[in-house]
């Protein structure tokens, strides 16, 4: 990995350390300068690369810079990341993630595809938020999951029970947000009590209530972090009490059929709470 980073990048290069692997990528750090993921599945790198772009260019959200993409192969830089400060970072994580939340579009979803985690994320532009969410997050993973054999028959029929029902629930917000849509703890890099970098994003425009919904289902953040988050941009009545479970059932559908049963029963309980 060395060398052919070395030839990619016509630098020299130390040492590549593998940090982590999954099923689709390996990731190297290599030299605390740059991060190199490697996958055979070139549109998840493709992809990322696009996510990370937008990011950067249409938002002050701290995300990596994206050095290089090849055919299996992305670089991005290396962030620092010591883990230390978790409860001022807390505070910074609202600042940033409530600006945001400020960036808005005519529609919800986005202009392309794109990811989370290893699937495919549609975003089928819709005027209606509730609309979207019940399509194009819900049904399409519950779809897809029942179709891989992944969610069960009894559970994808209270699914489909439950979204034809979502309007009774959710809310339409004035206009829709960009997201980054996967904010849990392993995609927030901290450093001496400061947000360095959020990574692997998921992006499309929906409801801000999304991403906190992310955050309390992952416990990324605490209490300070949805005090100062309500500061700066006010949750509305009931998501807490409500509507946070009714988003948490696309990660929870999310994780289902990447990982398999032991998610179900999560899916399962918010079925219950609402009678379905």
């Amino acid at each position: 990995m060395r060398e052919n980073i070395e030839k990619i990048l016509n630098v020299a290069i130390k040492s590549c350390t593998l940090i982590a692997q999954n099923s689709t990528a390996y990731i190297y750090n290599c030299d605390d300068k740059y991060i190199v993921k490697v996958s055979e599945h070139s549109w998840l790198l493709s992809r990322e690369a696009q996510m990370l772009d937008y990011l950067k260019t249409y938002s002050n959200l701290p995300v990596p810079n994206v050095i290089k993409k090849l055919e299996n192969i992305l670089i991005t830089e290396f962030i620092k990341n010591n883990g230390q400060g978790k409860e001022d970072a807390e505070l910074d994580a609202a600042v940033k993630l409530a600006s945001l939340h400020r960036i808005r579009e005519a529609q919800f979803g986005f202009a392309t595809d794109t990811t989370i985690g290893i699937f495919n994320q549609p975003n089928t532009q819709n005027d209606s938020w509730v609309d979207f969410f019940k399509r194009e997050r819900v049904l399409e993973f519950a779809n897809r999951s029942f179709e891989e054999g992944k969610l069960p028959d009894d559970l994808y029929v209270r699914v489909i029970g439950f979204c034809d029902d979502f309007d009774k629930y959710l809310i339409e917000p004035k206009s829709p947000s960009l997201l980054h849509g996967d904010v849990w703890s392993g995609n927030v890099l901290i450093q001496d009590g400061i947000v360095t970098g959020f990574i692997d994003p998921a992006i499309y425009f929906g409801h801000h209530e999304m991403d906190l919904a992310f955050i309390m289902m992952f416990q990324t953040f605490d209490a300070p972090f949805f005090q100062k988050y309500g500061e700066l941009y006010p949750i509305e009545d009931g998501f807490f009490e409500e509507r946070a479970d009714i988003y948490n059932l696309y990660p929870y559908l999310v994780h289902a059929r990447a990982f398999g049963k032991n998610y179900l029963p999560y899916i399962e309980k918010t079925l219950d709470k609402y009678g379905y």
